[in-house]
């Protein structure tokens, strides 16, 4: 976050020509957020809530906290994405997910994935694949992430470096997750996904693209959460867990999977046409699960367009192909829609054999995530605002 969107309490208060205890008071009052200054007791003030407050407009309501919505993590256009201003898309094509991550954390690549491995607790291996066995791999992160914070006391450390570090920590822990390790691996984490799916080489430059593109694209619901959770001062770990328990609601874009994979399931199943699998859907009132592209693009997303392109060489020849691509030009022909990101992650995610509770795009999510928390620590705390109560007046005493 740039500095000079705060400013001493001293050009604040000569900003809205008050004297400095008004200022003070105007800070609960007027809903004014401010920071600490590393080393030193004075405060810096919020400069777009100074300029607000100058300009005579209401604070800002609605909400039980108020996250911060600027950020300088990712762009979204209706030409596509960008990681602090360079472009997903170019990225895909050549980097990996740790490069990707070390980007949006803005550290070196060896400071958050060298050669270090956290420490492994002795109930991991017992939690997710003894009494866990059958939960998806959200909800073994979300009962493990906090025994693996204990176990590794740098996860307390909240300086950018020890962020960093945590970060990387966490990624390579839900890699060992998704493919049944009890231990954490050095190896490139789409390299770790490819391997026991038994991916051919070009598989595997697939599912890199897939994690790259997944790594963020704004203040989706869970990144939201991820930023409220981390404004409260916790490691990482428990920030994260937050984007965990929400990315898979049935209402988020991705929690609607189940829906998507079964339609995909009867997509390459029937022996009807691709057309008519559509058109008995469309008959019985449903809509076309899959076929809800982000509204920012005006044709289809970018990145499952990508990803499409790139599934071409590999599988074209194939039956299951053909046909998804005969649902996508039928469905686009018939009412304008587009696949979104989740269908094509569908596709993908079927032909490459990965288990459905291991939903794979989270894996790139995380580096997003982690990156929104990195940002939010830096931005300082996360004011609370006034509730709108609509509820019953409390009756007159008698």
């Amino acid at each position: 976050m740039s500095d000079d969107l705060y400013i001493s309490a001293e050009e604040a208060a000569a900003e809205l020509r008050v004297s400095v205890p008004t200022l003070y008071a105007y800070v609960s009052r007027k809903q004014i957020r401010s920071r600490k200054i590393p080393g030193e007791r004075r405060h810096q003030y919020w400069r777009p809530d100074i300029d607000r407050v100058r300009n005579g407009a209401p604070a800002p309501a609605g909400s039980m906290f108020e996250v911060k919505q600027q950020t300088q993590i990712s762009l979204i256009t209706p030409a596509g994405h960008y990681y602090r201003g360079v472009s997903a898309l170019k990225l895909a094509e050549t980097h990996t997910l740790e490069q990707t991550a070390s980007l949006l954390w803005e550290c070196d690549e060896k400071l958050a994935f060298g050669e270090r491995k956290p420490r492994t607790i002795a109930a991991f291996k017992t939690i997710a694949y003894e009494l866990m066995e059958a939960a998806t791999t959200p909800d073994k992160a979300i009962a493990l992430f906090p025994l693996l914070e204990h176990g590794n006391p740098q996860a307390f450390d909240l300086g950018h470096d020890g962020l960093c570090r945590t970060g990387g920590d966490i990624v390579r822990w839900y890699a060992a997750l998704l493919t049944g390790a009890d231990k954490v691996s050095t190896e490139p984490l789409h390299l770790q996904i490819a391997k026991p799916l038994k991916c051919s080489a070009k598989e595997s430059d697939l599912l890199r693209r897939l994690l790259v593109l997944s790594a963020d694209h704004g203040f989706a619901a869970g990144t939201a959460a991820v930023r409220a959770v981390a404004s409260t001062g916790v490691s990482p770990y428990r920030a994260v867990i937050a984007g965990l328990a929400i990315v898979t609601g049935r209402r988020s874009r991705f929690g609607r999977l189940e829906g998507t994979g079964r339609f995909l399931n009867e997509l390459l199943s029937s022996l009807d046409s691709p057309q008519d699998v559509i058109v008995r859907r469309l008959r019985e009132g449903d809509v076309v699960p899959g076929f809800d592209s982000h509204d920012v693009y005006p044709g289809m997303d970018p990145r499952a367009e990508t990803l499409i392109n790139a599934m071409r060489p590999i599988y074209g020849g194939e039956k299951d192909f053909k046909r998804v691509l005969s649902a996508i030009q039928f469905v686009q022909g018939l009412n304008g829609s587009h696949p979104s990101f989740a269908f094509v992650h569908a596709v993908i995610s079927r032909r490459l054999g990965a288990p459905s509770q291991n939903v794979l795009y989270i894996l790139g999510r995380m580096s997003g995530w982690i990156a929104h928390a990195i940002e939010q620590y830096q931005a300082g705390e996360i004011a609370r605002g006034a509730a709108d109560y609509v509820g019953a007046l409390p009756k007159a005493d008698v």
